[in-house]
């Protein structure tokens, strides 16, 4: 077993929580909020994405049997299961029919320029799930291109797709999460107890925070989104468990039957993320999920939300931002959920140079928030827009009220034991714009145009104080309604019914203003410029060289990262007094905390 030395001469204990390691540079400094700059030639999303995917002529299926799960001589019909490596040829287009697992020790390789076109059906025998589950010790390849992405989409003709004609992808890591199992490896997906042909498929977790399911770029995935049965929906792209060394950037998620992207735990890293009509939620953060993102977009169309809202039980109204630590909110169930999403443009279902008040009914009560945050989370929205919603932040709950760490609030909340020194949740740097467009009433006392709390005693004072802790001043402040809410006073054309939809900003939009990087004392230590590094300081470790983990000076930090040579990000933590480094390769590393970066030797 390793020895542990440290930064302080305080003793490590053996078990540590390590968070996400990077794949290269995760993190990248930028002048403007939301997801684009205003240039061309640096518009991510050019090439690879589809903005009208029910009218796209697709070819139709020319090989029905590699993903046919639904074959009776299967050893069991409704699944297929891949044993071996397997590489799909991208002059063909599949028909995915069925379950189709990847297996322990496999590996399903897709190629750029592939289509695959699936279809479900759950009134057959056996039910056509038509899904792709990835299981932990598996992988997937998706390795698509700017100029030929890799599409999954509906088997039905134009005119006739859908969201939820197919199930979607899934993938299980050997990462952490916080639901309840000991062991974090029994666990299964909402969904999958009712597969009665295989009941032990799709469980996920395991105590390998760097485990690599493989590589997801330049991928398009149309269509999906499953109910298996009521109030548990597959996602379009679900995420359990998934570990650091995954790859996952580039991937647009449209006309999603439930979330476009779901996180059960977790720390996989990813970039370049979209989220187009969806059902429910674009970006929905669970059970201790704990990765950056960085660049996204998010389009809602008011046609298009969850339709279980005004179920009296099972309700679920339809959010850009979700977030849960886990289901009972518990106090200290670790780890916890503070995952970073920075540089995402958020496109509400009210269309710009509306108001709220326009949408029907329907709409008015199926669609709400921006960001809601609930059951303990600690999530960090950051660098972002938000535009076209009916309020932009909720705050759900006294848990993640406390999690502000906003003393004014902090005397309202209900008497509790909760660790809230080691739990921060970021809304900042953020820019609002439509909060007197969005919903506003005189007798409402837990939502106003901008922010919106728990039903609770003393809603009122909260609703004031969280406005207040949003609107705060200095460098952290929010940008809130500096222009009109009208056509080209931010982007260039966010339309949700346009064909050829444009999210850059527009010459002289507040969005090309206002990112914070160095202020943020949880981004701070995530970005280290080669100045730095070549400015560095001698390690003050000892003993040195540094073999397994690393003490913060004896205390807590807000932030600490790890970088290479080369200024890469490769390893993080939040609100930690430790690091664990077991897992990093010898060599000469950099750690930035406390606004210094130190020179630090890593052995095995």
């Amino acid at each position: 077993m390793k020895k542990l030395y440290a930064i302080s001469s305080l003793l490590l204990f053996v078990f540590f929580h390590q968070d996400a390691m990077a794949q290269g540079k995760v993190l990248d400094k930028t002048s403007y909020v939301g997801a684009l700059d205003a240039s061309a030639s640096s518009d991510w999303t050019a090439g690879w994405t589809n903005w009208d995917p029910k009218n796209s002529n697709y070819k139709d299926a020319d090989d029905t049997l590699t993903l046919n799960g639904m074959r009776t001589s299967l050893p069991v019909p409704g699944e297929l299961r891949i044993g071996s490596n397997l590489t799909l040829d991208n002059s063909k287009t599949y028909l995915l029919s069925g379950i189709i697992v990847v297996e322990s020790g496999a590996t399903l390789r897709i190629p750029e320029g592939t289509i695959i076109r699936a279809l479900a059906n759950l009134n057959s025998t056996p039910k056509n799930y038509a899904c792709i589950v990835v299981e932990r010790g598996g992988k997937i390849e998706i390795t698509g291109s700017s100029k030929q992405p890799v599409v999954f989409t509906s088997a039905k003709p134009v005119g006739q797709r859908d969201r939820g004609d197919w199930g979607g992808i899934l993938i299980a890591g050997k990462s952490w999460h916080n639901l309840n199992d000991a062991t974090f490896s029994n666990v299964q997906m909402e969904g999958f107890n009712n597969v009665t042909f295989d009941p032990t498929l799709a469980k996920f977790g395991g105590n390998q925070p760097a485990d690599n399911s493989g590589i997801i770029k330049y991928v398009r995935i149309e269509f999906a989104g499953l109910a298996f049965e009521a109030n548990k929906e597959i996602n379009a792209l679900t995420l359990g468990a998934v570990g650091s060394a995954t790859e996952l950037h580039h991937v647009q998620c449209s006309y999603s039957n439930d979330d476009s992207f779901e996180w059960f735990g977790g720390t996989v890293n990813s970039k370049y993320l979209i989220a187009f009509k969806g059902t429910d939620d674009d970006f929905d953060t669970d059970n201790g999920y704990s990765g950056i993102s960085q660049f996204g977009i998010a389009v809602r169309d008011s046609a298009y939300y969850d339709l279980t809202y005004s179920l009296a039980s099972g309700a679920s109204t339809s959010e850009g931002f979700e977030s849960d630590n886990e289901a009972t909110g518990t106090a200290n169930v670790q780890p916890y959920t503070n995952a970073i999403f920075s540089n995402f443009t958020m496109i509400g279902p009210v269309p710009v140079g509306t108001k709220y008040t326009d949408l029907n009914s329907a709409a008015r009560a199926a669609f709400r928030r921006g960001a809601r945050i609930r059951r303990n989370s600690s999530l960090r929205v950051v660098n972002s827009i938000f535009m076209g919603y009916r309020n932009f932040l909720m705050v759900d709950g006294d848990s993640s009220l406390r999690n502000t760490n906003d003393p004014d609030l902090l005397t309202l909340l209900k008497s509790g034991s909760v660790d809230i020194a080691n739990r921060q949740l970021f809304f900042n740097n953020n820019l609002i714009v439509n909060t007197t467009a969005a919903f506003n009433s005189n007798t409402d006392t837990t939502a106003n145009g901008l922010v919106e709390v728990a039903r609770a005693a003393g809603s009122q004072n909260k609703l004031t104080l969280l406005d207040q802790w949003v609107r705060q001043s200095g460098c952290l402040a929010n940008n809130i309604n500096p222009v009109n809410f009208d056509a080209g006073t931010v982007l260039v054309n966010p339309v949700a019914s346009s064909t050829t939809p444009d999210f850059k900003p527009v010459a002289g939009s507040p969005a090309l203003r206002g990112a914070e990087f160095d202020c943020n004392p949880v981004l701070k230590n995530f970005i280290s410029s080669v100045d730095e590094i070549n400015h560095a300081q001698q390690s003050t470790a000892y003993p040195n060289p540094v073999n397994g983990g690393i003490v913060f000076f004896g205390k807590t930090v807000v932030s600490a990262g790890l970088f290479d040579q080369n200024g890469r990000l490769i390893q993080w933590e939040v609100d930690s007094d430790h690091m664990n480094v077991e897992s990093v390769p010898t060599g000469i590393y950099f750690l930035k905390t406390e606004g210094l970066v130190q020179k630090i030797l890593i052995t095995q």
